[in-house]
């Protein structure tokens, strides 16, 4: 298989084996790291250990972050452990990134624990990274993330408390209920939008004393207000109804429990006395 290579001045067919030799042996880093992206375009499994290899080994922190681009893309669980070592212990913040990334894609339980310790990575973007693959990983990931919301480092526990809505596992219900109580305002805001995500209504109550709370942030009060209107319970109708009538005028919070309002009547108005229209008595002529 040839693959061509665009340069300046023309464009260079290459072979997988000619690729490897560039990788395995250029002084050129660029040489190198084109090399990697390359043969992870090419999917050729044969690309595998020695990119591997170079990941461990290759001095420039360029070359280590294609070959572990390339490892994600060709999807070869053989370099799981040396991409969970990179996450771990390479210096190179763009190659950390690279290897959460490609652990994401290559997925499994034995990434969950290396992803979650790298939620209190030194770098937000490797942070940031890991969590992304947390939920591209899915349901295996939820425990460890319950788990990292008593984090002492809020910006684990705001990550965990995001991921955990967008994996959507309802067994983090009550947990997530449990940080609507966070000194944080941050976990906070995340908690209430990631309880409206789980879609369980047994995280209604605590929605609503939250929307209710007058000295709780107003970001908070409004995401409870949201939340409330897309687990769409009619228990909600009430202290959404109250709210908005307390106003002298709609602002943010009031203006989202007044659509969370009409989303809740328009759920259940067959439901609600006195919603349905009657029809009147034809009179008599």
């Amino acid at each position: 298989m040839t693959i061509s290579v665009n340069s300046k001045k023309k464009q260079v067919k290459k072979t997988f084996e000619e690729l490897i030799t560039d990788l395995q042996t250029s002084n050129s880093e660029k040489v190198r790291y084109n090399a990697a992206r390359i043969l992870g375009e090419m999917g050729e499994s044969k690309a595998v250990e020695p990119l591997i290899d170079v990941l461990k080994n290759d001095k420039n922190g360029s070359v280590r972050l294609y070959a572990a681009r390339a490892l994600g893309e060709l999807g070869d669980t053989k370099a799981t452990t040396y991409l969970i070592e990179s996450l771990r212990e390479d210096r190179n913040v763009d190659v950390r990134v690279r290897a959460a990334r490609a652990l994401g894609r290559l997925g499994g339980e034995i990434v969950v624990e290396p992803l979650v310790e790298a939620l209190n990575d030194e770098n937000p973007q490797v942070c940031i990274t890991a969590t992304e693959a947390l939920i591209e990983i899915g349901d295996v990931a939820t425990d460890a993330l319950i788990a990292s919301l008593d984090h002492e480092k809020v910006n684990v526990r705001c990550d965990a408390t995001r991921a955990l809505g967008e994996i959507g596992n309802k067994k983090a219900v009550d947990k997530l209920i449990n940080m609507l109580f966070d000194e944080w305002v941050n976990v906070r805001i995340y908690a209430v939008t990631s309880l409206g995500k789980l879609n369980d209504t047994k995280a209604v109550p605590a929605l609503i004393d939250v929307m209710k709370k007058r000295d709780e942030n107003e970001l908070v009060r409004a995401g409870a207000a949201a939340a409330l209107g897309v687990l769409r319970d009619q228990r909600a109708l009430l202290p959404l109804r109250e709210l908005i009538m307390e106003a002298d005028e709609l602002g943010e919070l009031e203006d989202t429990a007044l659509k969370s309002f009409k989303k809740i009547m328009s759920a259940n108005w067959q439901q609600i006395p006195g919603a349905q229209l009657q029809k009147k008595p034809v009179a008599a002529f």
